[in-house]
């Protein structure tokens, strides 16, 4: 899909550097690091509120534990290796906090832009081994192609690496991008990142701040016709204070927001569904985002898995 304008610079932007702890410590990404990337890069140059949940999800050292689990950043000694990739990486916030717990030569995480803002990415992640930079517009064949090449997917060769989780941080926004991001994630869950040998699609974790309803419904009323999809819920580790020793702990889950109870930023934990890897992805943008192409029909429709969970209170 072509746009009509840059989509980092709608028109009237008026957006202001996200202040936090964790950010201004580190001139890479403070307030006037940020402030700078903005007048450069638009919308991409901020650091957006939900990167910080994913992080929180992520994060080892966590108090809390999580249903679903997060990926088991592997000691040392593991031979497993992660193969991850982030799409609108940014500023490279999150790939630089994720790059401290990988493995070098060994882990990688693929952060992914636009060309033109992967020059950020590179001037910021160039201290992080184990983070390589790519080009990946979302609803680039070419670009996710480039991606497989260079993982050898494409040559099925004893050495090639298969993706074991993609990151999306606070990318549900703008109508005309719903789309072109869930091609993007359906073709990173698709063949050849999935063959006999790596039959599993790698799960996609999604941060997402919640910011206007009607724009981004219907993102996710295609998406789930594709994937199916949990929100992460959380309780005190048992090491940790629990408030209530009378409540058995099995009954303490709740939706995990790390901010106040009326923060509405979540984490989602999505997998394709198997049924899905034989459907026909429409070429259209307008048609993918209609629901066509889903259960094999023509048809437009739409799936009410977010709805619902709204409606539970996000608890279940």
């Amino acid at each position: 899909m072509t746009l009509d304008r840059d989509p980092n610079f709608p028109p009237d932007l008026d957006i202001r550097p996200l202040a936090n702890a964790s950010t201004d410590s580190d001139a890479r990404f403070d307030s006037s690091a940020q402030e700078d990337a903005i007048k450069t890069y638009g919308i991409a140059g901020r650091i957006w509120e939900a990167s910080h949940a994913m992080l929180a999800y992520l994060d080892p050292e966590s108090p809390l534990e999580f249903d679903p689990p997060p990926p088991m950043f592997a000691p040392a000694d593991n031979a497993l290796s992660m193969t991850a990739v982030e799409l609108g990486s940014g500023t490279g916030f999150v790939a630089a906090q994720v790059a401290g717990w990988l493995r070098s030569q060994r882990d990688v995480l693929i952060s992914t832009d636009l060309p033109e803002v992967c020059e950020m990415l590179e001037a910021n992640l160039h201290e992080c081994p184990t983070v390589w930079v790519r080009p990946l517009a979302w609803g680039s064949q070419a670009h996710v192609h480039s991606i497989a090449e260079e993982l050898g997917l494409l040559k099925g060769s004893s050495s090639s690496r298969h993706l074991t989780q993609i990151f999306c941080c606070d990318l549900i926004y703008f109508p005309a991008l719903l789309a072109p991001l869930l091609r993007s994630l359906l073709l990173l869950t698709s063949p050849p990142f999935i063959n006999d040998a790596w039959p599993e699609p790698a799960p996609v974790l999604l941060s997402y701040k919640m910011r206007s309803l009607p724009k981004e419904t219907p993102f996710w009323s295609a998406f789930g016709l594709w994937f199916e999809f949990v929100p992460v819920l959380a309780r005190p580790r048992p090491a940790h204070h629990n408030p209530h020793p009378e409540v058995p702990r099995s009954e303490q889950w709740c939706r995990f927001s790390p901010g106040d109870d009326s923060d509405e930023t979540f984490v989602l934990v999505a997998r394709r569904r198997p049924e899905s890897l034989s459907w026909t992805i429409p070429e259209e943008d307008s048609a993918l985002i209609a629901g066509i192409g889903a259960y094999g029909s023509d048809s437009p429709k739409s799936d009410d898995q977010f709805e619902r969970l709204l409606l539970m209170g996000m608890d279940v």
